[in-house]
């Protein structure tokens, strides 16, 4: 959910890359978590959105088995597996879907027209576009660059022998994601999830509980870990009903850093649109407080890259944009 950002004189470079590793380490667990629904393959995969979270963005021809549940075929697990994949820009523009070395080939296909048919104006960071920490981040330092990666997602359904009612669907997603820059450091996200939801046919789902233990890695050109902060906790996810829906994230999580120190983050009302929307949550708020009560917030929206952290403002970069320097 943040990247490489700018914030005003005065705020703390080691509170700001802290919470910039935090939201990121959220943000790749419930895309990945989240990634059946947004990308609309609940409805088949001739809907499939390619551009609604980072995995189908990088992976165009993700490895999918179905199973028939009262009538309807059902994911029953996705397998998604992409080297070297960009971040795109802007919808309709240059660095669209399919990154080299996903199993869409070089390149892959073209992007989906944008939505309204025009190419909006986005104050965002795509997903791969920079990192936290990354260069001309914060502390101007850190992995960014194309990605690499893994989800693995296994689906089992439960319905009713008379198949009224809702079909509860149990999850398990496991998944690693890599940024390496040109000096050699990487960063590394990696974890599992497994969620409860009820689906009703032609609907996303009503809501959706998730366990999650995550933990994001910085290592250096050496591979000795440098930094790492490790999340578990639960995440409550609200699905729209527009297609690909809008996600409206809850939890909370414990987090743990490095150096054994403990503290929470909790989510608020986190906004997340799909990605081919904009790139960023567009409202709520993750607040992180540490071992020693201190406590940091960070603010999303109203408008697509608008954002605040700890009362100051955050300039989050355009898409593709490496981003500026701590002022």
């Amino acid at each position: 959910m943040v990247g490489t950002m700018t914030v005003g004189c005065g705020s703390d470079t080691a509170s700001t890359d802290a919470t910039s590793d935090v939201s990121q380490t959220v943000e790749a667990t419930s895309d990945s978590s989240d990634a059946v629904e947004v990308s609309s393959l609940l409805h088949g995969l001739d809907k499939l959105r390619p551009q609604a979270v980072e995995g189908f963005h990088c992976d165009a021809s993700p490895d999918v088995t179905t199973v028939d549940v009262c009538g309807k075929s059902l994911p029953a697990t996705v397998h998604l597996e992409w080297t070297d994949c960009a971040a795109p820009t802007r919808p309709g523009g240059p660095g669209g879907p399919g990154g080299g070395g996903g199993h869409g080939g070089p390149g892959g296909p073209p992007p989906p027209p944008p939505l309204d048919g025009g190419a909006p104006p986005v104050r965002g960071q795509s997903f791969g576009a920079g990192d936290a920490g990354g260069p001309g981040g914060p502390g101007g330092r850190g992995p960014g660059g194309p990605s690499s990666g893994t989800v693995d997602i296994v689906n089992a359904y439960e319905a009713a022998e008379d198949c009224t009612g809702a079909v509860t669907q149990s999850q398990t997603v496991t998944f690693e994601v890599s940024r390496t820059n040109t000096d050699g450091e990487v960063s590394t996200v990696k974890g599992t999830t497994s969620s409860t939801a009820e689906l009703v046919d032609g609907a996303p789902p009503r809501q959706k509980s998730t366990q999650a233990d995550v933990t994001r890695t910085h290592t250096d050109a050496s591979g000795a870990v440098v930094k790492s902060v490790r999340l578990t906790g639960e995440l409550s996810v609200a699905f729209s009903t527009d297609t690909p829906p809008v996600r409206t994230i809850d939890g909370a999580y414990t987090e743990t850093l490095l150096d054994g120190s403990q503290g929470t983050v909790t989510l608020a009302g986190i906004v997340r649109p799909s990605r081919d929307v904009c790139p960023w949550p567009t409202g709520g708020t993750l607040t992180r407080t540490t071992a020693d009560g201190a406590s940091h917030v960070l603010s999303f929206g109203p408008e697509c890259g608008d954002g605040t952290l700890d009362g100051a403002t955050v300039s989050l970069p355009e898409r593709g944009e490496r981003g500026g320097g701590r002022h």
